[in-house]
């Protein structure tokens, strides 16, 4: 959600109609709230987390630490050179302290780094040769004692110890794209659990029974022509076994592929719509299936025409925020109560009676959540829609119904 748009009155009586929690696009992003050294500018971000708060909506803060939309005083010189270690490590700590601390008990949770792996990883790879060289990595390589055990993926570790020593009531989250491949699934849960063993001994640690990355985000940008239902879950699977919380935090489905989708200039016909749909209720019937463990679903883009990735028709609502096929999906699923859109030609897939046995998962969540902080945010799953605008305008969540027990 952009900060403006909650003095739109149309998109603040959608927003209130549709959904129950906030994500900033670009208001809380590093580059967004400092351009200086020691200068801070928190109206924007201010203004949307106030609006969150006052209309009951949970504001998830996105992001601390990342490669793009971050000032270069953080961790380069004037002439592009990176600072020393120690420079970095400082400015680090300064601004997450006076950012995460600015708004702590405000926030639900952050994403305390976003994309620190490269965008592609084998298997097989330690998760620390499958960062990516950015500013901080170079920063943090300029003095690093080799011998000592020091590394350039330090900054990492030193940067959700520090969101976690500025705002104790946030969930702290790991956040990253391309996470239904292997090779990239398994260095972020190999970071996630190496992180939170560290973090067990760490003389700073004063709730010995909490994790230090509580949270993994899947990014969950696919397309029709590639994702496969399976991969994501066995994502999924595999980061229940860290003991994080999860959140699908940046769900879209494009038409076409990476290559393909920018040249398209016809809008989808009904057989491509229902196909889109369907892919959407796949997912979903997966997300509902580890509810237990899946904290949110946030669709990326209010609409098709305010989504970045908007000329392969992604999300729920299109051009003209009209409900598609792919939001009458979602909510046969979420709500139990509408039939699944399936590719013309295919049979429905019959839906899981409520006595078959599903696979539990093979961990919980963080044995002890945070404390309620003042956004309001219930400490687990809410049926219901809810979500905020990114991206200028728009960012939709839902989160997934937590079925009762028998």
């Amino acid at each position: 959600m952009a900060p403006h748009d909650a003095a739109d009155p149309p998109l603040e009586a959608m927003f209130k109609s549709y959904y129950n929690a906030v994500t900033a696009g670009n208001a809380m992003k590093p580059s967004s709230i400092s351009q200086e050294k020691d200068v801070y500018a928190f109206s924007g971000a201010d203004l949307l987390v106030d609006w969150a708060i006052e209309n009951g909506m949970p504001v998830h803060g996105h992001t601390l630490v990342w490669h793009t939309q971050s000032p270069q005083w953080l961790n380069m010189n004037p002439d592009g050179t990176p600072l020393t270690r120690a420079q970095a490590k400082a400015n680090l700590e300064s601004f997450i302290t006076t950012v995460a601390g600015h708004f702590s008990g405000r926030v639900h949770s952050w994403d305390v780094a976003n994309e620190a792996f490269t965008d592609s990883v084998a298997e097989g790879v330690a998760w620390r040769d499958a960062l990516r060289e950015t500013p901080w990595y170079q920063a943090y390589a300029n003095g690093a004692d080799e011998s000592s055990g020091e590394h350039p993926g330090d900054y990492l570790y030193d940067a959700f110890v520090c969101a976690r020593l500025a705002d104790p009531h946030a969930i702290l989250y790991y956040l990253d794209f391309n996470e239904e491949y292997a090779g990239k699934r398994e260095a972020m849960a190999g970071m996630t659990e190496e992180f939170n063993e560290l973090w067990k001994t760490d003389a700073r640690n004063t709730e010995p029974d909490r994790l230090l990355v509580e949270g993994l985000g899947l990014q969950a940008h696919y397309w029709t022509d590639e994702i496969k239902a399976a991969n994501v879950e066995a994502t999924i699977q595999r980061f229940i076994e860290t003991g994080a919380v999860l959140s699908i935090a940046e769900l879209d489905i494009p038409f076409g592929t990476y290559g393909t989708y920018l040249a398209r200039t016809e809008a989808p016909t009904e057989d491509e719509l229902a196909f889109q749909a369907d892919l959407y209720r796949q997912l979903f019937e997966i997300f509902v299936k580890y509810a237990d463990a899946i904290e949110r679903v946030t669709i990326w883009g209010l609409a098709d025409s305010l989504s970045w990735r908007g000329a392969g028709y992604p999300v729920l609502f299109d051009r003209y925020y009209d409900p598609k096929p792919t939001y009458f999906s979602v909510m046969g699923v979420v709500e139990d109560d509408t039939p699944p859109v399936t590719e013309p030609g295919e049979e429905p897939t019959p839906a899981p009676s409520e006595d078959a046995a599903t696979p539990a998962p093979t961990a919980t969540p963080p044995a002890e959540e945070p404390p309620e902080d003042a956004s309001g945010f219930p400490g687990g799953l809410v049926a219901a829609i809810i979500a905020a605008a990114v991206l200028a305008v728009g960012l939709v969540v839902f989160f997934v119904r937590k079925k009762p027990k028998a």
